[in-house]
Protein backbone atom coordinates (compact mmCIF):
# COMPACT_ATOMS: atom_id res chain seq x y z
CA UNK A 1 0.00 0.00 0.00
CA UNK A 2 2.89 2.33 0.76
CA UNK A 3 4.38 1.70 -2.68
CA UNK A 4 1.10 2.55 -4.38
CA UNK A 5 0.78 5.76 -2.36
CA UNK A 6 4.35 6.81 -3.14
CA UNK A 7 3.94 6.03 -6.85
CA UNK A 8 0.68 8.01 -6.96
CA UNK A 9 2.22 10.94 -5.11
CA UNK A 10 5.19 11.01 -7.48
CA UNK A 11 2.92 10.85 -10.52
CA UNK A 12 0.83 13.77 -9.28
CA UNK A 13 3.99 15.75 -8.55
CA UNK A 14 5.39 15.08 -12.00
CA UNK A 15 2.14 16.12 -13.69
CA UNK A 16 2.09 19.32 -11.66
CA UNK A 17 5.71 20.04 -12.61
CA UNK A 18 4.98 19.42 -16.31
CA UNK A 19 1.99 21.76 -16.22
CA UNK A 20 3.88 24.51 -14.38
CA UNK A 21 6.84 24.35 -16.76
CA UNK A 22 4.51 24.53 -19.77
CA UNK A 23 2.77 27.54 -18.25
CA UNK A 24 6.13 29.25 -17.74
CA UNK A 25 7.12 28.85 -21.39
CA UNK A 26 3.75 30.17 -22.55
CA UNK A 27 2.00 27.10 -23.94
CA UNK A 28 -1.76 27.42 -24.41
CA UNK A 29 -3.94 25.69 -21.79
CA UNK A 30 -5.42 23.34 -24.43
CA UNK A 31 -1.91 22.37 -25.53
CA UNK A 32 -0.81 21.78 -21.95
CA UNK A 33 -3.70 19.43 -21.24
CA UNK A 34 -3.16 17.48 -24.47
CA UNK A 35 0.58 17.18 -23.88
CA UNK A 36 0.14 16.13 -20.25
CA UNK A 37 -2.53 13.51 -20.92
CA UNK A 38 -0.88 11.98 -23.99
CA UNK A 39 2.91 11.90 -23.47
CA UNK A 40 3.29 8.63 -25.38
CA UNK A 41 2.89 10.25 -28.80
CA UNK A 42 6.49 11.47 -28.73
CA UNK A 43 8.11 8.27 -27.43
CA UNK A 44 10.41 6.06 -29.46
CA UNK A 45 10.12 2.24 -29.46
CA UNK A 46 13.07 1.83 -27.07
CA UNK A 47 11.37 4.15 -24.58
CA UNK A 48 8.17 2.07 -24.78
CA UNK A 49 10.20 -1.01 -23.84
CA UNK A 50 11.77 0.79 -20.86
CA UNK A 51 8.36 1.97 -19.62
CA UNK A 52 6.89 -1.53 -19.94
CA UNK A 53 9.87 -3.07 -18.12
CA UNK A 54 9.56 -0.49 -15.33
CA UNK A 55 5.86 -1.28 -14.89
CA UNK A 56 6.51 -5.03 -14.93
CA UNK A 57 9.31 -4.65 -12.37
CA UNK A 58 7.06 -2.61 -10.07
CA UNK A 59 4.19 -5.10 -10.38
CA UNK A 60 6.51 -8.08 -9.86
CA UNK A 61 8.06 -6.55 -6.77
CA UNK A 62 4.64 -5.77 -5.32
CA UNK A 63 3.38 -9.28 -6.06
CA UNK A 64 6.37 -11.00 -4.47
CA UNK A 65 6.05 -8.79 -1.39
CA UNK A 66 2.35 -9.62 -1.12
CA UNK A 67 2.96 -13.37 -1.53
CA UNK A 68 5.75 -13.31 1.05
CA UNK A 69 3.51 -11.59 3.61
CA UNK A 70 0.66 -13.99 2.88
CA UNK A 71 2.98 -16.99 3.31
CA UNK A 72 4.25 -15.66 6.67
CA UNK A 73 0.69 -15.15 7.92
CA UNK A 74 -0.40 -18.67 6.93
CA UNK A 75 2.47 -20.36 8.82
CA UNK A 76 1.65 -21.28 12.43
CA UNK A 77 3.86 -19.63 15.06
CA UNK A 78 6.63 -21.93 16.30
CA UNK A 79 7.62 -22.07 19.98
Amino acid sequence: MKQFFVATLLAIGMFALMILLDLLIGTTPKGIIWKTINPFRVMEPAEYIIVILFILFFLGQSLTSFLKKKKQQSQPPSN
